[in-house]
């Protein structure tokens, strides 16, 4: 059995297209259920995490039948039945059956009708390998090994996944086989990116990276350039796309001994140079999408102006524009948009009661590596600010009440902590001021009113107790 909350924490930034057309049917029975209802969960966006779920209730005998959008072929979507969840990669206008046993969920699975070789394959993958984007875990598990040892083990993931291929795929189609396992070469890819931060992670035992040693960036030079605009419907590809030259020219200063500065700039140069048309409008929705927690609301207006006369045609502009104007809600100068607190230890208040005071606000979650990395900056920052007139105000999205509990109790930061209702992106709080990523901070100051367009980080210790004073004058 996987859990569906695992699942959706490895594969946040498994996004696919906007969809415009296509129908794939599901429907079957399910015999010991554990759950009332089964629903299909799939992302509205290559930019930005935006899920859309589709769901059916359970007749008296098990049977259930609903539909869902689906744009581009094999693009892949999850099956979620109380806490378990598989997925597929159907093509528009498949018809899948699926029968399923809930006490022996993945061992059961299967399907017949149209589609149903791939949806079979992935079953067989899921009981076998899990989910195709836990390979990342794996890649990342490795990361910890020296260079040359950690190419050897991200390699042996990939002939794996090759071997599984070859063992189990011989009903599929050509075209799937080529996607599954490119996927999978740019997940190799996409991990030696990621290699020299995950390996002092590993290393340091810490989020809060210090230093870095510079024997970790060779691994980044070494990933080749292959951009190809028909791989587009691949996670791994898009995510490749939207961090290579960043890191290229990350990694270069870094064996020059110099500090890596934005390279945003730079790297769109690059990608719009080197990268075919539709691989570079992604890249640069997706910086400015990126930007939104972090940016001024003028420079993102900016922003979106050069990318709208670069790609005027681009589907990404209206989702782009829309977060940049939800941005301005929380923007300098703005009210507070007021929310209500339910805190860890049963008190209830409003952010509006707060007025007086400075308020920090944190949205993280437990499974957020980068929001651990800042929390021994924050619990410094408060005890520099304590018996003043501030508060640090946390917001989880944590599904799993327990795992947020449990990470609190580890890291023993003060001040105000809630989880956004049932947690997840969707929560009523995350949805309001627009988190589309964690950590996000805001701040706001003794009127209610926020202070700064782009808060700093608490590991930008200076900027934010400069900040802070400030506002406390």
């Amino acid at each position: 059995m996987k859990s569906v909350m695992n699942f959706l924490a490895a594969c946040c930034l498994v996004l696919t297209h906007a969809y415009a057309g296509g129908i794939v049917k599901l429907h079957g029975k399910i015999t010991n259920p554990i759950s009332d209802s089964i629903s299909v969960v799939y992302q509205d966006s290559w930019v930005g995490y935006e899920p859309r779920t589709v769901s059916a209730r359970l007749g008296s005998d098990g049977s259930f039948s609903l539909s869902f959008p689906q744009k581009h072929d094999y693009s892949v979507v999850s099956i979620r039945h109380g806490a378990q969840g598989t997925e597929i990669a159907p093509l528009p206008g498949d018809d899948l059956l699926l029968t399923l046993n809930a006490a022996n969920f993945d061992s059961t699975l299967h399907y017949e009708g149209k589609g149903a070789e791939i949806a079979n394959f992935m079953a067989a993958h899921m009981l076998a390998r899990s989910f195709a984007n836990f390979f990342g875990s794996r890649t990342q598990g490795a990361s910890g090994l020296a260079p040359d040892s950690f190419i050897v083990r991200i390699n042996t993931s990939l002939q794996k996944e090759t071997d599984f291929v070859n063992n189990n795929g011989a009903a599929l189609p050509e075209s799937f086989k080529k996607l599954w396992l490119a996927n999978f070469q740019y997940g190799v890819y996409d991990a030696m990116l990621n290699y020299p931060v995950f390996h002092e992670v590993q290393k340091q035992h810490s989020y809060s990276i210090s230093q870095f040693d510079v024997t970790d960036f060779p691994v980044v030079q070494t990933v080749p350039g292959v951009f190809d605009d028909n791989l587009l419907d691949l996670p791994y590809y898009r995510q490749y796309v939207t961090k290579y030259y960043n890191e290229q020219l990350g990694a270069s200063e870094r064996l020059k001994g110099l500090k890596p500065g934005n390279n945003d700039s730079a790297a769109l140069r690059l990608t719009i140079a080197n990268m075919p048309p539709r691989s570079a409008e992604l890249y640069e929705a997706s910086l400015i999408y990126r930007h939104v927690n972090t940016g001024t609301y003028s420079d993102l207006i900016s922003l979106l102006s050069t990318f709208r006369d670069r790609c005027p045609n681009s589907e990404y502009l209206a989702l782009l524009g829309n977060k940049i104007e939800a941005k301005k809600k929380t923007s300098a100068g703005s009210p507070e948009m007021d929310f209500a607190i339910n805190t860890i230890d049963g008190k209830t208040m409003r952010l509006s009661d707060l007025k007086g005071k400075v308020v920090f606000i944190d949205f993280w979650a437990s499974w957020c590596g980068p929001c651990k990395g800042e929390m021994p900056y924050a619990k410094k920052i408060e005890e520099q600010f304590k018996g003043k007139d501030v508060v640090f105000l946390y917001v989880s999205l944590d599904a799993d009440p327990e795992a947020w509990k449990k990470m609190l109790d580890e890291m023993q930061v003060d001040g105000i902590h809630m989880r956004d209702g049932s947690g997840g992106w969707t929560g009523p709080v995350a949805t309001e001021y627009g988190i589309q990523s964690v950590p996000s901070f805001f701040l706001i100051d003794k009127q209610g009113v926020y202070a700064m367009d782009a808060t700093p980080r608490p590991s930008q210790t200076n900027e934010l107790v400069a900040a802070i004073d400030k506002l406390l004058k």
